[in-house]
């Protein structure tokens, strides 16, 4: 058969949905907000509440150091993970006879994330979008992938009730297809993990995310706000209530009354140091989540290492 003339991109969605797998996800984009709690994060004691070395005053949330993010992958990190990868599938395609386009560069969402942590804090961007994201946040989203009934045999190999051994162009085709064996090939040199833990540090990241609400110090923060809101004539219990306000999370634009939440929101949340506050007790909370699971973090910061070296290896920058 003769080698495809157009060249599909492969998008980082499609490929997880297609194998199964959570270890690509990080690599996805995603809405700037801090991960969920995962019930595959394990506990950590939090009944006697973690100390609080200092409480710094932040008006709002930017360029945040938080422990965890030294075991998770940076943006810089990702963008060559997944060059390597698409490195790697498309060496494996061109041996079946077809080409395959690499992803658009992973522009990388660290500030997006920082920004929308403890909800909205900036007042220039609360006073225009509410709080709806900035559309210049973002940049166009990658196109749609169509690729042919052959080309996704090889990409993402047999699916379910096909023949495990299928053949393209007289060559086998590797287990999970070229994109399969382009993780596998990455991550060979480094220790392995199950592959539920492979977004383990992302994991407990939101764990603690959530315990730290429930912390008193920072529903101390959040009363104080609250009471500064309710003096503008808003009821909220908390800062992501008002986020989670039904009336702005089903509107696809910010009208005149959320960007006015809005603009108390980070007014409040100014006069009361409510960033600093529900920051400084967050970072408590990851340092003792690395201390209780350094073991299982170091491996994955291993494994990340190795990783990057077998990217780089393939090319990647």
């Amino acid at each position: 058969m003769p080698r495809s003339t157009t060249a599909r991109r492969l998008g980082a969605a499609l490929v997880c949905a297609a194998l199964g797998l959570t270890a690509c996800s990080s690599g996805s984009e995603d809405d700037g907000t801090p991960g969920s709690r995962s019930s595959a994060a394990p506990p950590v004691d939090f009944k006697n509440p973690p100390k609080v070395s200092a409480t710094p005053s932040m008006a709002a949330s930017v360029n945040l150091e938080l422990p965890l993010e030294a075991y998770a992958w940076t943006d810089d990190e990702l963008r060559t993970r997944r060059q390597g990868e698409d490195l790697l599938a498309a060496a494996c395609m061109r041996d079946h006879g077809f080409d395959l386009e690499p992803r658009p560069s992973y522009r990388g969402d660290k500030a997006l994330r920082d920004a929308n942590r403890y909800g909205v804090s900036d007042p220039d961007k609360a006073s225009r979008f509410g709080y709806h994201p900035d559309p210049a946040a973002r940049g166009p989203k990658p196109p749609k992938e169509n690729y042919s009934s052959a080309e996704s045999l090889v990409l993402f190999g047999p699916r379910e009730g096909e023949p495990a051994k299928a053949e393209q162009n007289g060559k086998s085709i590797p287990k999970g297809g070229c994109w399969g064996k382009s993780l596998r090939d990455l991550a060979s040199k480094g220790p392995k993990v199950h592959p539920d833990q492979e977004e383990f540090a992302d994991q407990l990241a939101g764990f603690t995310y959530q315990e730290s609400q429930k912390d008193s110090r920072v529903k101390k923060a959040f009363s104080a706000w609250s009471a500064c809101m309710k003096k503008q004539g808003y009821t909220y219990s908390s800062p992501m209530a008002a986020v989670e306000d039904k009336r702005f999370t089903k509107a696809g634009t910010a009208s005149a009354e959320e960007i006015r939440v809005a603009t108390a929101d980070v007014t409040c949340k100014r006069e009361n140091n409510v960033i600093g506050v529900w920051y400084a007790v967050e970072v408590a909370y990851q340092e003792r989540a690395v201390e209780k699971n350094e073991q299982l973090l170091n491996t994955l910061r291993e494994r990340k290492s190795s990783i990057l070296k077998a990217a780089a290896a393939a090319g990647a920058r």
